[in-house]
């Protein structure tokens, strides 16, 4: 003990050193990091699965490591999850796409996550043209609840006066298809989501068939302009995923993933 100390003092001088050593032996930037509360779909495997892993779910948590952001998931549907971003409730929605009705109220990430394109399946019972301008009037196509597609595509289908028909996922429609419930339904695909593997997970491969593929449309993280402070996450964001995509880790990623949504028998 320190002479003339009490032991109360010394007792705080303890306390007020170990608070001090614990700081400094903590892991660089540990201090500062925030964590964020982000959406990703519950049903847009391989990109977005079930239990919160994914490509595009891998991508974002590596961008936001890369500037000291961790990441908390919430997995929900995607309709669900473009609301809560629109009211707040959530920082970000991942994969999401422009729609006219985001404008002003999302804000996209520099650089997309991914870019898909629109497969459409016909039930080979009654077949289909291939092209939309064939298509019978009043066609009955199932689409995804909240998803957007290519203006072109929705302009194309609206001229046949298509009626789109939402369903929670894709394997929903595929199986609606193959029942005779709808004449066609529209599967999002890349290089790392095979359609025809959407169409084996829908337990429906040969019995629904691809038509035709249309349009590209990008896929972003998407950030709720209602909180200020996205802005700023928003940033750091599209720097984080500048710093993966140079020091390849983007492209880790991706080989991980590439295969995975890829059909039985697949080349």
């Amino acid at each position: 003990m320190v002479a003339g100390s009490s032991p109360v003092v010394v007792m705080r001088a303890l306390r007020a050193f170990t608070a001090v050593a614990l700081v400094a032996a903590m892991p660089p930037h540990a201090a500062s990091r925030q964590t964020i509360d982000v959406g990703v779909e519950d049903a847009a495997a391989p990109w977005s699965q079930p239990d919160g892993t994914g490509y595009a779910n891998d991508l974002v948590r590596a961008a936001f490591d890369a500037v000291d952001v961790d990441v908390r998931f919430h997995v929900l549907p995607y309709a669900r999850c473009k609301q809560q971003v629109l009211n707040g409730a959530l920082v970000a929605c991942v994969s999401m796409s422009p729609a006219p009705e985001l404008r002003g109220v999302v804000r996209f990430s520099a650089k997309p996550l991914f870019v898909f394109t629109c497969r459409f399946f016909e039930n080979p019972r009654r077949p289909l043209d291939g092209r939309i301008e064939g298509f019978p009037r009043g066609i009955r196509v199932g689409t995804v609840l909240g998803y957007e597609y290519p203006p072109e595509m929705l302009e194309r289908l609206a001229r046949r006066g298509a009626n789109l028909e939402p369903a929670p996922t894709e394997e929903t429609n595929l199986r609606k298809l193959a029942a005779g419930r709808i004449d066609a339904a529209v599967v999002n695909s890349d290089a790392v989501k095979s359609s025809d593997w959407v169409a084996e997970q829908a337990g429906v491969r040969g019995r629904v068939r691809p038509v035709f593929s249309i349009g590209q449309m990008p896929a972003y993280i998407g950030f709720g302009t209602a909180r200020n402070e996205n802005h700023v996450l928003a940033d750091r964001f599209d720097l984080g995923y500048a710093r993966i995509t140079a020091s390849g880790e983007r492209a880790r990623i991706q080989h991980r993933w590439v295969g995975r949504g890829a059909a039985s028998g697949s080349p």
